[in-house]
């Protein structure tokens, strides 16, 4: 279990916390702030006092000064309920890809559990849907010990089947996936997505053979899902074609993305989880 999350990667993670962008809060306590006031310790304005307003909350000093009753008002502080929508495709089972979205699943609970939020990640298993939840610091074990024991995926069907799992009241919602199907399909889960939870943003992970394959000679293709097979012979202007498709589903992947509004990361396994979470997600403004 250290191996698989060491506590140096979880103290650094400790530090971060998600950027909140849209949508709304949850109704339990937290240490977000939210645009309501309430009862935390950050002085939001001061209003006239009228009878049945909290005493406690009268500003003295300013009483002094005119002799009028004005009340401290305070900005709310509330919880973000975040959940994690982990692909388990068969394709995510190739090369570093599962155990690195393992791990960026962990990284993701143990911000929001470090910061008193609600998390929750669910993910399709035999066809039937499993959820699992946790709320506070003192959770970060039992979530870190529950994903490092989730089985290697097995799926062959896609994101959209899992979407019915996504606790209501989501505030915001990551999707750990290799994004390898088809655009249309990635298309209509960002749609549903978005209009579940004004804040989606997406983690897709890429093998370094997948975005830059090497292979030379004859293959045999066999696709993980369909179990398809295509024979082929690797040469330049085989990859050359390859690398062309690759990068137009990208593309179109990211054009669906920026028109509902969805927040997209591309990462490797060999970028690292530290890297990923301090320079990609901080560099875009998913955390601070």
């Amino acid at each position: 279990m250290t191996f698989f999350f060491p506590p140096s990667l979880s103290m650094r993670l400790g530090r971060l916390s998600f950027v909140q962008r849209g949508g709304r809060l949850g109704h339990h306590k937290g240490s977000h702030v939210s645009k309501k006031t309430g009862a935390s310790l950050e002085f939001s304005n001061f209003k006239e006092y009228h009878p049945g307003d909290d005493i406690r909350h009268i500003d003295w000093n300013v009483y002094a000064r005119t002799d009028s009753y004005f009340i401290k008002q305070f900005l709310d502080e509330q919880e973000m309920r975040v959940h994690i929508l982990l692909d388990t495709s068969k394709s995510m089972d190739f090369e570093d890809k599962w155990m690195f979205a393992q791990q960026l699943s962990i990284g993701l609970g143990q911000i929001a559990l470090k910061n008193s939020d609600t998390v929750s990640i669910s993910r399709l298993h035999h066809g039937k849907k499993q959820l699992f939840t946790r709320k506070g610091a003192r959770q970060a074990a039992s979530w870190t010990t529950y994903i490092s024991r989730i089985e290697k995926p097995s799926e062959t069907s896609g994101l959209l089947a899992g979407i019915p799992t996504i606790p209501k009241g989501t505030t915001l919602i990551f999707v750990v996936t290799d994004a390898l199907e088809p655009n249309e399909h990635l298309d209509q889960l960002f749609k549903k997505l978005s209009a579940r939870c004004k804040d989606v943003r997406v983690v897709a992970i890429r093998s370094a053979s997948e975005l830059y394959p090497t292979y030379q000679g004859d293959m045999r293709l066999i696709d993980s899902e369909s179990e398809g097979i295509s024979e082929v012979t690797m040469m330049q202007s085989v990859e050359a074609a390859y690398m062309l498709q690759e990068k137009n589903h990208q593309l179109r992947m990211m054009e669906s993305a920026t028109k509902y509004g969805v927040s997209v990361v591309m990462t490797t396994p060999q970028t690292g989880p530290i890297d990923v979470f301090t320079i990609q997600m901080r560099g875009i403004g998913w955390v601070r």
